[in-house]
């Protein structure tokens, strides 16, 4: 017996069994509501920053702490822009030493690298290299024979015109000369033979040529040794002086339009607040340098560097002032606080010597004002004088 199954059938008995769910679900989603969620944190006694920055003195209080305050003004400045500098040399700053002639340096003197060396102190002696000793002895006896039979000749001439002026047969002129050529003869042959005697003893004997240091300065680096040979015009040491040194700032070309290149600059030192006033250095002329690869263009700028605390290669931080003046608000830089996470606050005095810390954000150092980017309003008193002192009592320093 063969069943033949319909596939309308078959549709009509599945489709009660699809509606099952959806007619469940919407049943059980008018019985109840969703839940709310759950909050994953709760804050509570949540308090303001100015509520744990307010500080209210006696005003015995504030004559003992010696209060000070001075406004918030808002005036024009002319900012700056901090960029990375390194110290160089100074132009003409670097001098090397060369031999004047073939020699042997002195085995017992030289200055070591690094020493300071003044000016005109010795740095080495030069031995000139001199020939074979019977070449020389034979040279200075053959100028000495030279020079004696010269001087037997003029005192022979000199006697003749001599003889001849007191006869009447010759002239008093003549004979003058001829005692003149006599004297002549004389000193060269003197000569003749100091320089027989020096060939004898040997010129090693005196010591040479002094080489001195032209200025006072460090012994950058030293290309020979004690008892070397050199050759006429070899390199022998190289000096740099370091009592005036420049800094080289590479500044990006687009903005050098922007910054005030005639001038002076304040130096900082690396890992300062920088805002400290830090060291002047004025710009000088210097060989024009670039960098193609980040499209910088170096500036030079001269400072006085007493006892070389400023070295060669040494990074500083070099705060350039610009050509535009903008209004900003200003405080005294004395009104400043830095906490230990390097924010800058200020105390706000208010009425009935009461004292609320404010948060500054100060963006450049100007003179003995502090450029505010965000801060009180202007006209706003803030303490200058006392600050400190205020800091501490808010915090029980010295309980």
């Amino acid at each position: 017996m063969t069943v033949e199954r319909r596939p309308g059938a078959m549709r009509r008995r599945m489709l009660p069994l699809l509606c099952l769910p959806l007619a469940m679900a919407a049943c059980s989603g008018d019985s109840a509501a969703p839940a709310p969620p759950v909050k994953a944190a709760t804050v509570t006694k949540s308090v303001t920053e100015a509520s744990l920055t307010t500080i209210t003195l006696t005003p015995e209080a504030v004559t003992r702490l010696g209060i000070e305050t001075a406004p918030v003004e808002e005036r024009g400045v002319t900012r700056s822009r901090v960029l990375g500098g390194d110290v160089v040399p100074a132009g003409g700053a670097q001098i090397t030493i060369t031999a004047p002639f073939a020699g042997t340096l002195d085995a017992e003197r030289g200055p070591a690298v690094g020493s300071t060396v003044t000016q005109g102190a010795t740095l080495a002696r030069l031995v000139p290299l001199a020939p074979a000793d019977r070449d020389v002895r034979v040279e200075a006896e053959r100028a000495v024979n030279e020079a004696a039979g010269r001087h037997v000749l003029a005192a022979q001439r000199q006697a003749r015109a001599t003889k001849l002026a007191a006869e009447g047969a010759g002239s008093q002129r003549a004979a003058e000369e001829a005692q003149a050529d006599l004297a002549v003869a004389d000193a060269a042959l003197k000569a003749a033979r100091d320089r027989l005697a020096l060939a004898a003893r040997g010129v090693n004997e005196f010591g040479g040529l002094a080489l001195t240091a032209p200025a006072a300065a460090v012994v950058q680096a030293a290309y020979v040794g004690p008892g070397q040979a050199v050759a006429n015009g070899a390199p022998l040491f190289d000096l740099v002086r370091l009592d005036s040194v420049w800094v080289r700032v590479p500044l990006y070309a687009g903005d050098l339009a922007q910054v005030d290149r005639r001038a002076p600059v304040r130096i900082l030192p690396l890992g300062g607040t920088g805002t400290g006033a830090g060291m002047t250095a004025n710009p000088v002329q210097a060989p024009p340098s670039a960098d193609p690869s980040t499209a910088a263009v170096d500036l030079y700028y001269a400072i006085v560097n007493p006892g070389g605390a400023l070295r060669p290669g040494e990074r500083v931080s070099v705060r350039l002032p610009l050509t535009a003046a903008t209004r900003s608000l200003v405080v005294p830089r004395a009104a400043l606080l830095y906490d230990a996470n390097g924010g800058s606050w200020v105390y706000e005095a208010r009425p009935d010597h009461v004292f609320v810390r404010r948060r500054v954000s100060v963006v450049d150092a100007v003179e003995d004002v502090a450029v505010l980017d965000q801060g009180p309003a202007p006209g706003t008193r803030v303490v200058t004088a006392g600050a400190a002192e205020l800091f501490g009592t808010e915090f029980g320093a010295g309980k």
